[in-house]
């Protein structure tokens, strides 16, 4: 099966939006933290090309990816430094029990707190999937 982080990221995106409108608060926060996961994820795959284990490192860590990961591309490619959002997880129950939460009970996130994660990731995702695609790193066919 051959991954697609940035197609990926869309489906989760819309899916985690149809989960919202419709008052499904625990799986829209389930989907929003795999919208961020598969965005991060594209950038390490793109720009740690030589590395082939760099993805599979982080594993489902949105901590780890979110902290070390873009602080790792900022320090070996500084143009990115003002492209990569920063630190946007912070706040949101995106990397709580991530994801882990999947086997939770019902009523585990309230509706502000779903309501602030899928935005959130929305907000990542249009940092960081739009540009790749207007500068050609990946095709507007892949998402």
């Amino acid at each position: 099966m051959q991954e697609s982080f940035s197609n990926s990221a869309s489906r989760h995106l819309q899916d985690a939006q149809i989960l919202l409108q419709t008052q499904r608060w625990d799986n829209a926060v389930y989907l929003a933290a795999y919208v961020v996961e598969c965005s991060f994820k594209l950038l390490v795959e793109l720009y740690f090309k030589d590395d082939k284990g760099a993805v599979k490192k982080y594993g489902h860590d949105l901590q780890e990816l979110d902290g070390r990961a873009m602080e790792r591309l900022r320090v070996l490619y500084p143009i990115l430094d003002r492209q990569l959002p920063a630190s946007r997880i912070a706040g949101t129950v995106l990397a709580q029990d991530h994801p882990e939460r999947r086997y939770a009970k019902s009523q585990l996130w309230t509706e502000e707190e779903a309501k602030l994660a899928v935005q959130r990731a929305e907000e990542i995702y249009r940092e960081i999937i739009p540009k790749l695609v207007l500068n050609g790193s990946i095709s507007s066919k892949d998402i």
